[in-house]
């Protein structure tokens, strides 16, 4: 909430009448047509607009409250935090071409529009098959692709011997991202304003995953592979249950590696294991399209706000209340009988997401 507040045309045309009053011996600005009493309309609608550029003021002047994308950036610059611009999909694909013969880089394919390139020469092996680096050309989430997917060559007059068609490795083509949505980027500025980088701490490795294009967020645990190891669980745009495919792992930790300031042996980033809750919802008193919609939408959010991946050293517990509580404020909602689950539910090696609702 903006810490001024407009005033209303009916409290300033009053007080603008009353200066006249006031000051103007003789002068009654209440009679309708009198002139002081058209100024007075006149004083009061400026004001009135005077004072509502002075609620805009106010509100960009706070991380929490500015609604201006341009000097939230200039927020985020104060502490090093900057818009995340749209990313490129990346990946490896497999084909075939002529054994041992090697290509340059700059091989285009392309799927559904887009084109992707490869990044460096790649040499066919003796029974012509290959795999190799591609990038999209173009940036946004349109650029992922899941693994198995086909691309095909975009100049096979220039590489006559190399085969139509590649497909994408079991990994997918990840990392691409559209620009980072306003709430998202207010988030990162207030997180950074609230922790400070402490050289290394585990808040250091989230916030280093939330610089990716495409994260939503992420949680750094300590000592879960041994003493002096990490690991980092993120979310990422896009995906089903935002559960990162294993490019988009191989992008934040391609990121983290070359930030992070102690070098530790081995990977410290991962996708949480995705463990779908069930919920069975009985005697819900009004019971349409539109509360069930309402309910579902309710329930994503929570799962979204709330859940966190759960690991031996630091479970999680996903409240029944919590549940109950996303129902309840559903739109159009009533009463409900809450069936399962039939208790609060621990997870200590994997990630609550919203399973499938049935209603009896």
């Amino acid at each position: 909430m903006a810490w001024f507040e407009a005033r209303g045309l009916d409290e300033l045309g009053a007080r603008a009448r009353g200066y006249f009053r006031e000051y103007l011996s003789g002068a009654d600005a209440w009679i309708q047509q009198n002139f002081a009493a058209v100024t007075a309309k006149v004083l009061a609608l400026l004001g009135r607009a005077f004072e509502l550029r002075l609620v805009y003021i106010s509100r960009q002047i706070f991380t929490r409250t500015a609604t201006d994308l341009a000097i939230l950036r200039i927020h985020g610059a104060d502490v090093r935090v900057y818009l995340k611009a749209a990313a490129a999909a990346s990946g490896v694909i497999t084909g075939t071409g002529q054994a041992g013969m090697t290509y340059p880089a700059g091989v285009r394919y392309l799927s559904a529009g887009q084109t992707y390139v490869t990044m460096a020469a790649f040499t066919a092996a003796g029974d012509g098959s290959f795999s190799v680096t591609v990038q999209a050309e173009a940036t946004g989430a349109v650029t992922n692709r899941d693994g198995g997917a086909s691309l095909t060559l975009a100049d096979p007059a220039l590489y006559p011997t190399l085969s139509d068609t590649a497909a994408v490795s079991s990994d997918g083509l990840g990392g691409g991202a559209d620009v980072e949505d306003i709430e998202d980027f207010r988030a990162r500025i207030l997180a950074r304003k609230g922790r400070p980088p402490q050289g290394g701490a585990l808040p250091d490795y989230e916030a280093m995953a939330l610089e990716v294009p495409g994260v939503l967020k992420a949680w750094a645990y300590a000592f879960t592979g041994g003493v002096g190891s990490i690991i980092v669980f993120f979310l990422f745009r896009g995906r089903p249950n935002l559960i990162p495919t294993e490019a988009d792992v191989a992008v934040v930790q391609a990121y983290i590696d070359a930030r992070r300031l102690i070098r530790v042996d081995g990977d410290v980033v991962a996708a949480p294991t995705a463990e779908p809750v069930d919920i069975t919802i009985t005697d819900l008193a009004v019971d349409t399209d539109d509360v069930r919609a309402a309910i579902a939408a309710n329930l994503a959010a929570m799962f979204f706000e709330r859940a966190r991946p759960g690991v031996v050293a630091d479970p999680f517990t996903l409240y029944r209340s919590w549940i109950s509580e996303a129902i309840s404020t559903a739109t159009g909602e009533d009463s409900h009988t809450l069936s399962v689950p039939a208790s609060d539910l621990v997870f200590t090696a994997s990630y609550p997401v919203l399973g499938t609702i049935n209603y009896a």
